[in-house]
């Protein structure tokens, strides 16, 4: 991420098609597990730490049927100098250990910016080097950055369907077209154990 007072921002869904974001839902038992199995998953599949995943919505309470839950939560991950992708996991459900259900969106945003402060870099000079090195050399950066990104989400999605199924519920998902092959392709591997991602604690889920 560029510190600066004024920049450039050029910012890309991870997904190009539309909507932009993979969805997973989810029908049976303990659905309140999702919350720590989705914050595990994100430190753990993109490698970043708790100071790179800030919580920026939580609502959670009881209801006739069991627990109620709402969280939102955005990634941020540096790439490098200029590029970091952003990513946001909205998580809704409600139930209890019998039975429930539960929806978890993740929508991925790659974000570029270049530094205007300086007298130099706001020169149209400047801008003429700048746009024909973003065109000719960092636009390949960029889409492998975006495939990282998409990778990461859909590993996401993976891990947890794999977990889901451990649940013994039902599970449905929607991916963008250019995810598919990626989604099967994961699919059709042997599970693999899931990296560590530290102790945490955690406020449900348990």
């Amino acid at each position: 991420m560029v510190f600066a007072r004024a920049k450039i921002t050029l910012e890309d869904n991870c997904f190009e098609e539309e909507p932009g974001a993979i969805t997973l839902r989810y029908v049976g038992p303990n659905p309140s597990k999702i919350y720590k199995k989705v914050h595990e998953l994100i430190k753990s599949v993109f490698r970043v730490t708790d100071s790179d995943v800030q919580e920026t919505d939580y609502s959670w309470g009881k209801t006739s049927t069991g627990e109620k839950f709402k969280v939102e939560w955005w990634m941020h991950k540096d790439m490098d100098l200029f590029s970091y992708i952003y990513v946001r996991f909205r998580l809704d459900g409600e139930g209890n250990d019998k039975t429930g259900h539960a929806k978890l969106e993740i929508r991925g945003l790659l974000r570029s910016e270049y530094p205007q402060d300086t007298v130099w870099q706001r020169s149209l000079f400047y801008e003429m080097i700048r746009t024909f090195w973003h065109r000719v050399f960092y636009h390949k950066k960029r889409e492998e950055f975006a495939e990282e990104c998409r990778h990461s989400e859909i590993l996401v999605m993976k891990h947890l369907k794999d977990f889901l199924k451990q649940l013994k519920g039902d599970v449905q998902s929607s991916v963008p077209e250019n995810g598919r092959k990626d989604l099967r392709d994961l699919e059709s591997k042997p599970q693999a154990k899931q990296p560590a991602s530290g102790n945490d604690n955690e406020k449900h889920g348990e």
